[in-house]
């Protein structure tokens, strides 16, 4: 497992230019278009209605990489 600052010089090594950040502000994934980043961004929402833990309250945002 890798930590943020991992994930990022990786994600940044392989050509991501879109995070997605949780309401925590954990990043959750990255993506090479907003197209993909705002696809994932709808997926994570719509798995987080079911996590009994949260109950759906996380939300997500879509960053540009540094």
């Amino acid at each position: 497992m890798m930590n943020r600052e991992q994930a990022i010089a990786y994600g940044k090594h392989i050509g991501v230019r879109w995070h997605i950040y949780n309401s925590n502000g954990c990043l959750v994934g990255g993506t090479k278009t907003l197209e993909q980043a705002q696809a994932m961004k709808r997926r994570f929402e719509i798995e987080e209605r079911t996590n009994p833990w949260t109950h759906g309250k996380t939300r997500f945002e879509i960053r540009e990489a540094k």
